[in-house]
């Protein structure tokens, strides 16, 4: 299944995956290389990045806030189904497993975000479930989802989060969107890796509740 992660990566940035601790959250996951934070990109690769941006290669900064906030509060999770929506690397997902959830399922329609999911559950001693829509999963008790409801073109996401009659914690790194009607019950700083131009902007992450 690795074999899978790396085709993809060199295809994409010329590099490899690479093992990364995260320090703060003491968990492993398999991101791209580092180097390519120092590499010149021509427009064209540049354009092929972002059209098939690997979203499960990197530690986004909300991913690791929402993981912190939930070590930091294993009440939330313990004993819980939850469901990491929009999972990526699955760090959310692994988060809820070490602070003692009963079952995790990494959601997200990439299939190599699945993969990328089970393989960082392994490096971290833990099982993942994984879907690729919501509707797939019964008995849900709890959604988590880190940063896919900061652009407005995606609120519709968040209709379709809160349609679920379940509760709801998430990470955003901006402040602007619509939900900010809940106001935020917790701040994080935390910064994206590896960074990419601009990514490391969004380090102020804000947590969020939807209580039903």
């Amino acid at each position: 299944m690795l074999d899978k992660l790396n085709q993809h990566i060199d295809q994409v940035f010329q590099a490899n995956v690479d093992l990364v601790e995260l320090p703060e959250l003491e968990l492993r996951f398999w991101l791209v290389d580092s180097a390519i934070e120092n590499r010149m990109y021509s427009p064209e690769q540049v354009e092929n990045i972002w059209g098939n941006m690997p979203y499960w290669a990197f530690a986004w900064s909300s991913g690791r806030a929402l993981a912190r906030y939930l070590l930091d509060h294993p009440e939330l999770v313990k004993g819980k189904r939850v469901l990491d929506f929009g999972a990526g690397s699955g760090i959310v997902a692994i988060a809820a497993m070490k602070s003692g959830a009963k079952e995790a399922w990494a959601c997200d329609i990439d299939e190599l975000a699945l993969v990328a999911s089970e393989e960082n559950a392994k490096l971290n001693d833990v099982v993942l479930q994984t879907c690729t829509e919501i509707q797939q999963v019964e008995d849900i008790d709890l959604l988590v989802v880190g940063d896919v409801l900061y652009d407005p073109r995606n609120h519709q996401l968040a209709e379709q989060l809160f349609s679920q009659k379940k509760p709801v914690i998430w990470a955003e790194s901006r402040a602007q969107t619509k939900l900010s009607q809940y106001g935020p019950v917790a701040d994080y700083q935390a910064h994206t890796q590896p960074n990419l131009g601009g990514f490391d902007e969004h380090q102020n992450i804000h947590i969020y509740h939807h209580e039903i």
